[in-house]
């Protein structure tokens, strides 16, 4: 609507101008005088002239908005009713997950951030990769404990003195780590081999892996919490080697922390129903 406005005054004032010039030519005054007044008296109709059309653009693109506005506000409430439905469901999910761990007597596992210690000197080695840190005994350091830094696993302890700790990396050849598949939950065993991309072993039978599989600790063996970050699988090969780029950068380690994780015990045992009574 606008613009049928403005293409009205523009063919009018073009008119015009032909007018004016063909006239001009034999008097200029006069051209200059009949211009100003067609002017003073012309600009204050079209001006009145586009102010309907203004104001339907105007209303125009207040529709527009109006409409944009329902739009999102409706997508928006589609999507609260969505994120309830999944509220609910991961509550029910997590009720559930309780019930089946009181029936199956199952202790949660407790983690412990014994210390956050500075690396000070690595192994130096092609054939043994650890490091030493500034932490020990008398911090709360012990052997066979997991450690990790911000990105990611690093290794467990092998060696602890009073204030000293050597670090068997993840990546050295003697290393065993228990881990898992995020997405399918696959358990498998993460093993050094000296490189900096360990190798994952024992796939079962019928599984699938892919490269780009994310890698987390499966939290069997007793050392690393379950579900911290591992890495990512990078190659498989033909002969179904298995690489996996580690999350965390063994080669510019500087802080790390000692984690001791407790799963308890569970000592109850289950009674025969031929056992009640005896």
């Amino acid at each position: 609507m606008k613009g049928f406005g403005q293409g009205v005054s523009s063919i009018f004032f073009i008119l015009l101008a032909l007018a004016l010039l063909i006239f001009g030519r034999s008097n200029n005054l006069a051209v200059e005088k009949s211009r100003s007044a067609v002017f003073n008296v012309f600009v204050p109709v079209l001006d009145v002239l586009s102010r309907p059309f203004e104001a339907a653009d105007d209303l125009m693109n207040w529709v527009e908005e109006v409409a944009v506005v329902f739009s999102e506000n409706k997508r928006l409430r589609e999507e609260n009713i969505r994120l309830r439905q999944l509220q609910v469901t991961a509550s029910q999910l997590a009720i559930d997950n309780q019930r089946l761990k009181k029936l199956l007597n199952i202790k949660e596992g407790s983690i412990t951030n014994v210390a956050t210690s500075r690396v000070v000197s690595d192994s130096g080695s092609p054939f043994v990769k650890s490091v030493l840190i500034n932490s020990g005994a008398d911090d709360g350091v012990r052997k066979g404990q997991a450690v990790v830094n911000e990105e990611g696993i690093i290794g467990r302890t092998i060696n602890v003195g009073s204030g000293s700790a050597r670090i068997l990396l993840a990546t050295d050849i003697n290393s065993r780590i228990p881990v898992k598949l995020a997405a399918s939950g696959i358990n498998m065993i993460m093993e050094g081999d000296n490189s900096p991309d360990p190798k994952l072993s024992f796939l079962p039978l019928g599984k699938e892996i892919a490269v780009g599989d994310v890698v987390l600790t499966s939290g069997f063996g007793k050392i690393f919490p379950p579900d911290l970050p591992v890495g990512q699988v990078i190659e498989i090969t033909e002969d179904q080697t298995i690489r996996v780029r580690l999350a965390a950068n063994m080669r510019r380690l500087n802080y790390v922390t000692i984690l001791n994780y407790d799963i308890g015990q569970n000592l109850n045992k289950l009674t025969l129903p031929e056992e009640k009574g005896q």
